[in-house]
């Protein structure tokens, strides 16, 4: 066994703080923790043990386990060589691709991993836990799936439209998305290994799932670069990167995907709706691959310089504050001080009418309108004030204005009733 292990209290200069972390829950890149032979399609995963693990291609260890303060340790196993994907699987432990098979092992014992021989798997890529309980790779025009009990009964299925597959991930409506660089373009697969192919402008290296089904993924393989995102049934949206070469993606605690950004040093944040900035990384560092990891962080191989970055505060969104239940308040008064008429008459498709209204000094105003009387109870107040001014396709209409202060309402809202006709 050949195991390094770098403890940062005691090997200082290894551990090199980019920036303290700011009062606020802003994401901020505050470390980054030397680990031999991380290269470009290394991959990096949160384990189950509440660390982080990456595989290596240094020659002499196979994967690196880094603790949440950055304390890193390297593993050597005769059952690895040269790892590529991993993941945590549903059986508890950690699973990686490589060159004709997997390996699995567990945290506390990474040394004596087991490997199995899958001969399908001839370009070993990314690894995920699938929605049926199976652990799914990716293999050049293949998609394998891999029972956790028993990895020698697999699976190969071969017309998926895959061509060059790189990344692959499990959405929230139970399909497999995976990122293809040999053909530009995203596939969707099914557990039954039926594929449905959605073309992209260029190859992707990288693909998340975020919520709603949706998906987003790098564009790297022509310029202008960029970050899609669809669903099955939402087209691409593009959100232009131009310059960053974007290379694996990552679903944030923040709820945003994370890029990281090869030729530029940075992460480029996105969220689901389509919002995008950046945060910088070490400079001449080049991000690679990316995953969230414990305490809302995200964690980064950085290919240029051999190390993992850590970026923390990538703090969910602050649960909305509710709004507060108005209580009647018999002191509370609203007048109609012009109503429209009985019937209003128009030429025009719509016709305009106009309410004004007082109430109690101070006070603000929530207005509804309901074309059928009795529907008047499932339309939602609306703040408003004098004069509320619409413009109404013929019907019967029931109009409502209270008074509100604060939390309290008229009990006895203000009503106009009246209909619009066509002369």
């Amino acid at each position: 066994m050949a195991l390094r292990m770098i403890t940062l209290l005691s090997v200082s200069a290894l551990a090199v703080p980019l920036a303290v972390a700011p009062a606020s829950a802003d994401p901020v890149a505050n470390g980054e923790f030397p680990v031999s032979g991380v290269g470009a399609n290394n991959q990096i995963a949160s384990g189950p043990d509440g660390n982080m693990w990456v595989t290596l291609d240094s020659g002499t260890n196979d994967v690196a386990r880094i603790a949440p303060d950055g304390t890193v340790t390297e593993y050597n196993s005769a059952n690895m060589t040269n790892p590529v994907g991993i993941a945590a699987g549903p059986d508890g432990n950690l699973w990686v691709t490589q060159t004709n098979g997997v390996a699995r092992f567990a945290p506390a014992d990474p040394v004596n991993a087991q490997k199995f021989t899958i001969a399908a798997i001839t370009d070993p890529r990314a690894i995920t836990s699938g929605p049926d309980g199976n652990l799914w790779t990716g293999s050049a025009d293949k998609v394998v799936k891999i029972p956790p009990a028993n990895p020698a009964g697999f699976t190969s299925y071969g017309a998926t439209g895959l061509s060059g597959a790189r990344w692959i991930t499990t959405s929230s409506d139970g399909f497999l998305w995976l990122a293809d660089f040999g053909v530009a373009q995203v596939v969707r697969v099914a557990t039954d290994g039926t594929g449905q192919v959605f073309p992209i402008a260029g190859g992707s290296q990288g693909i998340a799932a975020g919520p709603d089904g949706q998906v987003a993924y790098s564009q790297q393989g022509v310029a202008p670069y960029y970050i899609g995102r669809r669903t099955a049934t939402v087209a691409e949206q593009q959100t232009l990167v131009p310059g960053t070469d974007p290379f694996g993606v990552a679903f944030g605690a923040d709820g945003a995907y994370w890029a990281a950004q090869f030729a530029t040093n940075n992460l480029g944040r996105l969220t689901p709706n389509g919002d995008y900035s950046t945060l910088a990384m070490p400079a001449n560092s080049g991000p690679r691959h990316l995953a969230p990891g414990p305490n809302n962080t995200l964690w980064v191989t950085l290919d240029l310089t051999e190390k993992i970055g850590r970026v923390t505060g990538v703090e969910p969104a602050p649960a909305p504050t509710p709004t507060p239940t108005p209580t009647p308040d018999p002191a509370l008064t609203t007048t109609i001080t012009k109503a429209p008429k009985k019937v209003v008459r128009t030429s025009k498709p719509r016709a305009k009418v106009k309410v004004r209204f007082t109430g109690t000094t101070g006070a603000n105003f929530e207005c509804k309108l309901a074309k059928k009387p009795k529907k008047t109870s499932k339309v939602k107040w609306r703040k408003c004030s004098s004069p509320k001014v619409y413009r109404l396709k013929k019907g019967k209409y029931t109009f409502l204005v209270r008074s509100k202060l604060g939390t309290g309402v008229d009990p006895s809202p203000a009503k106009a009733k009246f209909r619009v006709k066509r002369r």
